[in-house]
């Protein structure tokens, strides 16, 4: 008797525990049903984060090629970020810093043959890093027009002289599917997943590029972010062996 008492009272305490436990973890609220009202709560929601710091490790697919680079993100909206990916060692092989329309790129370890393989390795572009990060018009350019596309889906098309420039997929949850076009065509698709509660916005911790043209794709995993943190101006000058791009070469490879 007094065994099966204490198997009992066992059960209920971790019974207890395991509802004390979900209690604590956060639930995140759902956006609302219409659709001009979630595109713009997820935009309100979007422009509370002013600044971003981001620990991340990468794969890309190319060609059946596959590579990995850890990576640090900094973004100081409206118009500055920057991106250095390291061997899992910590040598830098790539840094890209956009300051305004000034964007510069630095691949320290390489000679021409590795900058080609680097170029593959990490084919980001400033509208690309624009789109996902700093976010805006970047994301969300000229005019953009929500509505109901399934029970709990919101598709979003944005156009800019007539033209289609972006599609977005919003479920309740925030942003699934973004797809930018070039004359158009589908030139880069971002997908996100793994939402979690930092400083008090959802943020994604998945997060994949496509490029359809290159049949290419890169898999993003965010180990961590800090949300609004002060960044120094210190942080966005360039490197000693950074390079200028012109704006042509400032436009996405897959356009090129």
């Amino acid at each position: 008797m007094h065994q099966r008492r204490a198997s009992g009272l066992l059960l209920l305490a971790l019974w207890l525990d395991g509802c004390s436990s979900a209690r604590s973890l956060p639930t995140q609220p759902a956006l609302p049903a219409a659709p001009a009202a979630r595109l713009a709560a997820v935009r309100a929601e979007e422009d509370e984060i002013r600044s971003l710091r981001a620990r991340f490790s990468s794969v890309t697919q190319l060609r059946g090629a596959q590579r990995s680079a850890d990576g640090v993100l900094l973004v100081a909206k409206p118009d500055r970020f920057r991106l250095r990916l390291m061997l899992p060692f910590g040598l830098t092989v790539f840094d890209y810093l956009n300051v305004g329309e000034q964007s510069w790129m630095a691949l320290p370890l390489a000679d021409a043959d590795q900058r080609r393989q680097t170029g593959e390795f990490a084919p980001f572009s400033r509208d690309d890093l624009g789109q996902a990060f700093l976010r805006g018009s970047f994301a969300f350019p000229g005019d953009c027009a929500a509505a109901a596309s399934g029970p709990d889906e919101v598709s979003v098309d944005c156009r800019a002289a007539g033209e289609l420039r972006r599609t977005l997929r919003i479920g309740a949850d925030g942003v699934r599917e973004e797809t930018s076009y070039a004359d158009g065509t589908p030139r880069m698709r971002i997908r996100y997943a793994d939402r979690r509660e930092v400083s008090g916005v959802w943020l994604p911790f998945q997060i994949t590029l496509e490029y359809p043209r290159r049949q290419q794709s890169i898999a993003i995993t965010v180990q961590h972010y800090d949300v609004n943190p002060t960044l120094s101006d210190d942080l966005f000058q360039p490197a000693a062996e950074s390079e200028p791009q012109s704006a042509a070469e400032r436009r996405p490879a897959a356009d090129r």
